[in-house]
């Protein structure tokens, strides 16, 4: 099992990644087809620290 201070590294990795590309979602010269790539993009990463966060408190002995 992973160390939770690894798994809350990757979390906070997680999350400036997400900034990074919801910060590109919002130029305004983005076509409809960019804007729902970056959609699932971000979708695809919440569901990634949604792992992580199940996996932290997993370690924890909290429930998920």
């Amino acid at each position: 099992m992973t160390e939770p201070a690894e798994v809350f590294a990757r979390i906070a990795a997680e999350l400036e990644d997400m900034h990074g590309v919801s910060v590109e979602g919002q130029s305004g010269d983005q076509p409809p087809e960019g804007i729902a790539v970056i959609a699932l993009e971000i979708g695809n990463r919440l569901q990634r620290v949604r792992d992580l966060l199940a996996e932290v408190q997993c370690s924890s002995g909290r429930p998920a």
